[in-house]
Order: C-alpha cells, then sequence, then structure tokens
C-alpha cells in the first residue's frame, strides 16, 4: 500500500508540469491570441495560428525555440515574457511574436521555413499559398 501511494506520488508530482499552463504568458496576452483577427488585404476574421506539433514532429525543437532554462530541456510558449512578448504587428524588433511568424527572410519562421520548403519542393506550393493554410476562418 505505502509503496502504491509513494508511486501515486512520485507521478503526480512529475506530471504538474504537464497541467499547468506557461505562467509567463499573462491573461491579456492570452485574450489578445485567443481573438480573431482581421486580415488586412481581405478584411476576414481569421483565428491565430495553433501550432500543429504533429505535423512538425520531424523538427527538432530547438531548431526555432530558443533555450528557455539553464538545462537546456524546457521550452516555453513564443509569447512568454522577455521573448516575442511584444504583439503589435508594426513592431520589428527581435522581440516582436508578428515578426517571429512571418519574417520571411528567416528559415526559424513560420513564413520562411515555408517558403524553403515549398521552393525545395514546388508540389508544396499550393499548400503554404496566402494565409488560409494557417489561419482558419474564425467562428461567426
Amino acid at each position: 500500500m505505502k509503496r502504491a501511494l509513494l508511486c501515486l506520488c512520485g507521478i503526480l508530482v512529475f506530471s504538474f508540469p504537464v497541467w499547468a499552463e506557461d505562467p509567463a504568458v499573462t491573461p491579456e496576452m492570452k485574450a489578445l491570441i485567443e481573438k480573431p483577427i482581421l486580415m488586412e488585404k481581405t478584411g476576414d476574421a481569421k483565428k491565430h495560428v495553433t501550432f500543429n506539433h504533429a505535423t512538425h514532429k520531424d523538427q527538432k525543437c530547438a531548431f526555432c525555440h530558443h533555450k528557455a532554462t539553464q538545462d537546456q530541456k524546457t521550452y516555453v510558449s513564443c509569447a512568454s515574457e522577455g521573448c516575442h512578448n511584444i504583439l503589435d504587428k508594426k513592431d520589428k524588433s527581435e522581440h516582436s511574436y508578428y515578426q517571429a511568424l512571418h519574417q520571411k527572410t528567416s528559415e526559424k519562421s513560420c513564413v520562411g521555413c515555408h517558403q524553403k520548403l515549398a521552393k525545395e519542393n514546388p508540389a508544396l506550393k499550393a499548400t503554404f499559398a496566402g494565409c488560409k493554410p494557417c489561419h482558419a476562418k474564425a467562428a461567426s
């Protein structure tokens, strides 16, 4: 009985980080990210991109993410405090969330990586065309 209780406690301790949200993302930032965005060119309401980890499973996390801790094993949300937490899309600094995802000249941004892949494999060009593949239509 004691052994089972100890095992259960150990599992709970090591599972807790999975349940906890990233404390560096403030409620204001979370609300802004979850709010639909209006596309400038079309005027359509779109959802923010939800990163699909399954699609990118062959890519190492460190390719895009900066190391977040000394142990070099923990990664945090891109919008975490001190990383890319400036949500004003007009901001051009290294802390701009928009630039981190849309910078065409960087293979580490979503748009830059997708453009590189489309150039290397023309069959992917239609898949990565425009904003629609990543930004789903917002619920009406």
